[in-house]
């Protein structure tokens, strides 16, 4: 069985990591897995590599469950209550017109009903006779790039569950997108 084990090891870190995306924790859960296998009953096993790679898929399984609850405790968390000011936010959405006609021209409409006008994305598929998926995508698109635009131009200070704090313009931002 030792002998298998090694030559499970390389491949079932290569299959973690590809899940996990992280190094450390792939050979952390890599090794959990192992700590798992020496400790269960594996004596009516036939395929030892199907038994680990189970092992493996639940590993990684409770791995996430475990970070998404560790997120969930520190966003709910309110860690600038006191300090949160409201203004900054009012402040800095007004500048999201500016931005949006800073876009590619065929994100302009589109952001500007899903994001001014807040109309949902079916609807504005149906207005604009288009494929909902692509509306979707577009708008996805759409809001990285005004993100960018506003990271260019804007230090942004955010709070607990991306409330904003406080801003300022850089330096290197033009007038007619500054948002001081």
């Amino acid at each position: 069985m030792q002998n298998q084990v090694t030559q499970l090891y390389n491949p079932l870190l290569g299959y973690v990591k590809k899940r996990v995306r992280n190094l450390e924790d792939a050979e952390d859960l890599t090794q959990d897995v192992f700590l798992k296998l020496s400790k269960s009953n594996n004596n009516g096993v036939d395929n030892l590599k199907s038994w680990v790679y189970t092992i493996a898929k639940n590993t990684i399984t409770d791995y996430y469950r475990k970070k998404q609850l560790q997120t969930n405790t520190i966003e709910e968390d309110r860690f600038f209550d006191s300090e949160t000011n409201e203004g900054a936010g009012m402040e800095l959405s007004k500048c999201v017109n500016s931005f949006i006609n800073q876009l590619p021209e065929e994100y302009i409409e589109l952001m500007t009903l899903s994001e001014l006008k807040e109309i949902p994305q079916k609807e504005i598929a149906e207005r604009l006779d288009m494929n909902y998926v692509t509306v979707r995508s577009k708008i996805q698109r759409g809001r990285k790039k005004l993100k960018k635009l506003f990271e260019d131009c804007c230090t942004i200070l955010q709070g607990g569950k991306g409330s904003i704090l406080d801003f300022q313009s850089k330096d290197a931002c033009d007038n007619q997108s500054s948002c001081s």
